[in-house]
């Protein structure tokens, strides 16, 4: 739901969160925190964190292999898109280095 509902089909918000995940598992980020339409997410090396911003019941955890795993698959289904060598190369020139994720 929070992939569908906050990232949706922007490929720019799939690449940074796929950063994310995979700056925090090599250790050179601690941790990061998202806000979207409807969830906000707490990623760290202890697993991802997800409360809905609507309901208090919706919330759940994730260990930040299978986060990592579920946000690659998500990746692979966006980067069916013709638009996705755009989206990492422009991702790429915003911040300066190569997108950590391999699976590009």
């Amino acid at each position: 739901m929070w992939l569908t509902g906050d990232i949706q089909v922007v490929h720019e918000l799939c690449l940074d969160l796929l950063a994310d995940l995979e700056d925090i598992s090599a250790g050179r980020k601690e941790s990061e925190s998202w806000e979207g339409n409807a969830w906000a997410a707490e990623l760290s090396s202890g697993g991802v964190d997800l409360q809905n911003l609507w309901r208090d019941v919706l919330k759940a955890h994730y260990p930040l292999p299978e986060a990592r795993r579920v946000v690659a698959q998500y990746w692979r289904l966006l980067a069916e898109d013709p638009d996705r060598t755009r989206a990492v190369m422009e991702w790429e020139r915003e911040n300066g280095r190569q997108h950590p994720y391999q699976g590009l």
